[in-house]
């Protein structure tokens, strides 16, 4: 039985490492407890990763080190994504120098990737050869998506777990795990004692999860599988505490609910909204958002929302044509989408709207692509030009997905593709943006990606139409 746990997170960009905290919380309340303590690599610069995980194992000399790998691709849809931007850039941009400048970074990009993969699994591999006798177990959601792609490089000691949830980790462990492992219920001078680099989150967004599990089976989403379709929803007052402590031990005043969808369905309203009451119970001034579904929103649950601190909402709204979102499986309509913004407006909200924009998905043609700029334009009359802003976003083709097993059906890839290929033409692959549109789509990203300034979105929707009046 461990009695000594390193939880360390593989390095990755700066965010609020709420699964790893979650973890440490969740063994603390074990039984027996185990010594704790947690390492971010994210914080490290890379040159001292080793040396610093070597420092901090030999100092605590773990009987398990459980490592948190949480990005293993190296590129997103997102229209800010360096890799996608150089990609399109390479294949679409008219200018050939604009596309000998993105093949020179795109070679970067590679070597980036692929070294940031074998130094992970380098990590790993000397911690095992440090400590013979640690055990060592891997989990985290890339390993939840892509272990069999990284399986074969691992000490062949390690436990990859690759399912849902914690209880094999806590019987591989041999504590007994709490009662409700879906409640955290953190304890923050615990995470001081076990998480000294928590300093480095001063004033940092906070991730908090509300509830775990999505019901919905959108075409090209993972998160039905990472958390399984099955909703189970944290206790409000529980929740709220958790928020508080951050609040008031930590000075934390902006909040992230990392929920796959904070209102995925009517009792989800419900859920939130016991939750936002009790923060304003609480007294505390906070700025909050996460991913939602507005296509139900009620009045009294957007005054709400905006009272208790809404703040920079995203909604995935994917296209302005409903037999695109009809692909989709979204299970909403583009009308109730656009009732919830005028409740939205209506009960005072004040923040910008960043409505995701899928380009491109299946079912997309220049009449659809028509729709998504006439319903941009209608939600720029709810709040304002300013305050909308449209992120074009791509959909990736990801493993144990339906978009997966219809790239497949479609033979726009083959069966035994490699899901963590960079070669430039496998991530225009992987990133879904097919014939007959995807020229014409990806020149007007190629463009609008090399023009300086932040409103990309709007640069791209505005060529496409420009492309679309000239037939």
């Amino acid at each position: 039985m461990a009695t000594r746990v390193l939880i360390v997170r593989l390095p990755c960009h700066k965010v609020f490492p709420t699964g790893p905290l979650y973890l440490a919380s969740a063994l603390n309340r074990g039984t027996p407890r185990p010594e704790l303590k947690l390492l971010d690599l994210a914080l490290v610069p890379r040159a001292a990763q080793a040396r610093v995980l070597h420092d901090a194992a030999a100092g605590f000399t773990p009987d398990l080190i459980a490592w948190s790998w949480r990005d293993m691709q190296i590129f997103s849809p997102q229209d800010l994504d360096g890799g996608m931007r150089d990609a399109f850039l390479f294949f679409h941009h008219p200018s050939p120098l604009r596309k000998l400048e993105s093949a020179f970074r795109g070679l970067w990009d590679i070597t980036v990737f692929r070294s940031a993969i074998s130094r992970n699994v380098e990590l790993v591999r000397r911690a095992a050869a440090w400590f013979p006798s640690a055990e060592l177990a891997l989990g985290g959601p890339s390993i939840r998506i892509f272990a069999d792609q990284v399986r074969g490089r691992l000490p062949p000691r390690m436990r990859v777990f690759d399912g849902p949830g914690l209880e094999p980790f806590f019987q591989q462990l041999g504590v007994r795990p709490p009662p409700d492992l879906i409640e955290p219920e953190m304890d923050l001078a615990m995470i001081e004692r076990a998480f000294p680099q928590w300093t480095e989150y001063r004033g940092e967004t906070v991730g908090v999860q509300t509830k775990l599990g999505c019901p919905h089976r959108c075409l090209y989403c993972l998160y039905g599988y990472l958390e399984g379709r099955a909703v189970r929803r944290r206790e409000p007052s529980r929740v709220v505490q958790e928020v508080a402590a951050y609040a008031r031990r930590w000075g934390s005043r902006r909040f992230w609910f990392t929920d796959a969808q904070l209102l995925s369905n009517r009792a989800d309203h419900e859920h939130l909204a016991a939750v936002l009451n009790g923060i304003l119970a609480e007294r505390l001034r906070l700025e909050w958002s996460g991913y939602m579904r507005i296509h139900e929103l009620e009045p009294e649950l957007a005054a709400l929302m905006v009272k208790a601190g809404l703040h920079d909402l995203e909604v995935s709204l994917n296209s302005g044509s409903q037999t695109v979102i009809d692909q989709l499986r979204l299970d909403f309509t583009v009308d109730g989408v656009m009732r919830g913004f005028e409740t939205l407006e209506r009960a005072g909200y004040e923040g910008r709207v960043l409505v995701n924009l899928s380009l491109n998905a299946p079912g997309e043609t220049r009449e659809s692509l028509r729709e998504t700029i006439s319903v941009v334009r209608r939600i720029k009359r709810i709040f304002g030009d300013d305050r909308v802003v449209p992120v074009v976003f791509f959909l990736a083709i990801q493993p144990h997905t339906g978009l997966e097993s219809r790239a497949l059906e479609d033979r726009h890839l083959r069966a035994g593709y490699n899901p963590l290929s960079v070669a430039p033409w496998n991530v225009l692959k992987l990133i879904y943006n097919p014939p007959p549109l995807g020229g014409m789509i990806g020149r007007a990203c190629a463009v609008s990606f090399a023009r300086a300034g932040e409103d990309v979105g709007q640069g791209v929707l505005d060529m496409i139409e420009s492309n679309l009046r000239r037939g």
